[in-house]
């Protein structure tokens, strides 16, 4: 009997894993490390309505200014602006669709020579998820396409420097 009923709760396990498998798995994401030629950084964000979906914006944009711009000069100062956070959702019954739109300007500036570089550089990211999907799977695509809008704005930067 003990057997029959552990063979039954295996195969109602096994059968609630399948109709519960997530859509959309959460990614990992490496951003390449960005150098400017200056001594000292800084982020400033525009003033923006602040809901979740900016607040975890904020936070993403924080940790990669923080750990993947750096510095290696002997002279300046490197402003990097946040000029637009635009996230777009529409969801109906069964379609769910985002657009991240992001827009930097970084300015490079020389005490000493008196030169300034500026480099304006903007992402955009869409994503869709159509059929049956869970709250679960919208907040991983949104946090994906944050991650995949930075994650441009990384390698433009790159191709710029």
């Amino acid at each position: 009997m003990v057997r029959n009923l552990t063979f039954l709760f295996l195969i109602m396990f096994i059968g609630c894993e399948m109709n519960s498998k997530q859509v959309i798995k959460p990614e990992k994401f490496i951003f390449e490390e960005v150098r400017f030629d200056s001594v000292s950084k800084r982020l400033i964000f525009k003033d923006f309505k602040e809901d979740s979906d900016i607040k975890n914006m904020k936070k993403i944009i924080n940790y990669w200014f923080d750990n993947k711009i750096k510095t290696n000069g002997f002279d300046g100062a490197l402003d990097a602006k946040v000029n637009n956070i635009d996230i777009d959702k529409l969801k109906s019954t069964n379609y769910f669709k985002v657009s991240i739109n992001l827009a930097f300007e970084f300015i490079e500036i020389k005490e000493n020579s008196k030169s300034k570089k500026t480099y304006n550089v903007e992402a955009s990211e869409y994503g869709e998820i159509e059929g049956s999907f869970s709250i679960n799977d919208q907040e991983n695509l949104t946090l994906n396409l944050m991650h995949q809008a930075l994650n441009g704005v990384s390698k433009k930067l790159s191709d710029l420097n």
